[in-house]
């Protein structure tokens, strides 16, 4: 064979073993992958932003391909060739179809995890061309809790204008730099259908009379429609989020999530434009409105991560905050922010980069004035869009839902024969207050309608055959209850993927 034949070959074997996709840009399905371009942005080789999920890829190419491989330890170099193999492939048309078969619902689905139904049979198909993209990928689930078991997720197309890209579709979300949980958005939910703007490279910004201080940064933005299984349907979600790096170690997110519109709810510009402004809450924002013309449910924060490095070591230190609109009846306009905070470190066994968090994450917040009647179920919800920020029964938001306090640890290792593995150790408080604001379905606590404290161990494994890639994961955990008795449960999951 001719020495163009072996390149061939070759580059058609490392294709296969990538498992990338055609896609501009990096999803929330692969954590071991996002460490690496973690354990890489850390040491201040990648320039770009990367708290946004999902992650363009044109962002953080220009940076992945200057950096030096003869000046990176064994770690690195491992995480770099890594990364750039997903890159150099993901161009490239994939079809695949997979299988996930497990014995009950993924009852907290984040970052990575392969799933959040018990029985999932997909096809997908992913192509792109200079200036646009496509993905569809059509889904079956067996026993759904949503009643929906036909499916469209993670399926949209993309198109590229200038240095932004307009896409349409539904696709999940991560914004902000927690591993187990986020206050703003995770993927605990399925992927809502929008309409979305995200700025394709994140070309610095120049401050004025400096010549080499330069902020990386990029923007996203999105209008998504939250479904009918609500109490008001067909409300709307818009988010926005931007990302930027005032120092190579230090990293600074921005979020606003607010939800308006929807059946019987004021929909105008004029109202969209209130939203915008953070008018909400009559009486509190020099609005005159009543419950019929109120703008809308908000959210915002901020987050921040650091960069440190300590006796050889890189520290990675994060902290969320988190805010929600009081209630009608408030005297504040915001209620009492909420915070997320941890620190990760990666240790380097036998060449392969190990990372370790731990992750404190809180959403206790009371409604108002009920601080003095012990009501603590307002994070998340609002008195008209009672349904609050959840979407086909499960929160949008923090894994836990509201009321709930979590301490996290957690490691995450990638192998360098296309092997990961994945361990976390939960405690969790739920539902701290043994009260719903909302009961009943589809409104209310997602996780437990009474108080529950949890110690669940998961570990999850991965590993690329060829075309093939199976994945096999679990949990075991025991529940203990303030008003029944204690309960242990055991879940295990096996998924396969085979590239057509």
């Amino acid at each position: 064979m001719g020495g163009s034949g072996t390149k061939r070959c070759l580059l058609l074997l490392l294709g296969i073993t990538a498992t990338a996709s055609a896609e501009p840009w990096i999803d929330t399905s692969n954590l071991a992958l996002r460490t690496e371009i973690q354990y890489l942005a850390d040491r201040g080789l990648i320039k770009a932003p990367v708290t946004t999920w999902p992650l363009m890829w044109a962002a953080i190419e220009p940076d992945l391909r200057v950096i030096d491989a003869n000046q990176l330890d064994a770690a690195g170099l491992n995480a770099w060739q890594d990364v750039m193999r997903h890159l150099n492939f993901s161009k490239q048309s994939i079809s695949s179809a997979s299988v996930t078969v497990a014995n009950d619902d993924n009852r907290f689905a984040g970052f990575g995890d392969e799933y959040r139904d018990k029985n999932t049979v997909a096809l997908s198909y992913s192509t792109m061309g200079d200036r646009w993209a496509l993905k569809l990928k059509p889904a079956w689930v067996s026993d759904p809790k949503d009643d929906d078991e036909y499916r469209l997720d993670e399926s949209y197309l993309a198109g590229t204008l200038g240095n932004w890209v307009l896409a349409v579709g539904a696709q999940d979300h991560w914004w902000a730099p927690g591993w187990d949980t986020t206050l703003a958005l995770t993927s605990n939910a399925r992927p809502m259908p929008a309409l979305t703007l995200t700025r394709r490279d994140s070309h610095p910004f120049r401050l004025p009379f400096t010549a080499d201080y330069q902020i990386p940064w990029t923007v996203t933005t999105f209008m998504a429609n939250m479904g009918t299984d609500r109490t008001v349907p067909n409300a709307l979600l818009w988010g926005f989020r931007l990302n930027f790096k005032p120092h190579p170690r230090l990293e600074v997110g921005i979020t606003r999530l607010a939800q308006w519109a929807g059946d019987g709810r004021p929909h105008g510009f004029d109202t969209f434009w209130n939203v915008l402004l953070g008018r909400d809450n009559c009486g509190n924002s020099g609005l005159d409105c009543t419950d019929n013309n109120e703008p809308g449910n908000q959210q915002a924060g901020y987050d921040l991560r650091l960069s440190l490095p300590v006796a050889g070591h890189n520290f990675g230190i994060y902290y969320q905050t988190f805010a929600e609109d009081g209630s009608q009846k408030s005297t504040k306009l915001w209620t009492k922010a909420r915070p997320q905070m941890g620190i990760d470190t990666t240790v380097t066994i036998m060449d392969t980069p190990l990372l370790m968090f731990l992750e404190y994450t809180d959403t206790l917040d009371y409604c108002g004035n009920g601080e003095q009647v012990g009501i603590a179920d307002c994070y998340y919800e609002h008195h008209i869009y009672q349904t609050g920020m959840r979407y086909q029964r499960r929160n949008i938001g923090n894994l836990y839902d509201n009321d709930a306090a979590t301490v996290v640890f957690g490691m995450i290792a990638q192998m360098r024969n296309d092997t990961s593995w994945q361990w976390s150790l939960r405690y969790a408080h739920l539902n701290r207050d043994n009260s719903d604001a909302y009961p009943g379905e589809p409104n209310g606590n997602t996780v437990t309608e009474i108080a529950e404290d949890l110690l669940m161990l998961s570990a999850k494994y991965q590993r690329i055959l060829g075309r093939w890639k199976l994945g096999l994961g679990g949990s075991a955990s025991h529940s203990s209850f303030r008003d029944k008795a204690s309960d242990d449960n055991y879940v295990a999951f096996v998924d396969v993927e085979y590239l057509l």
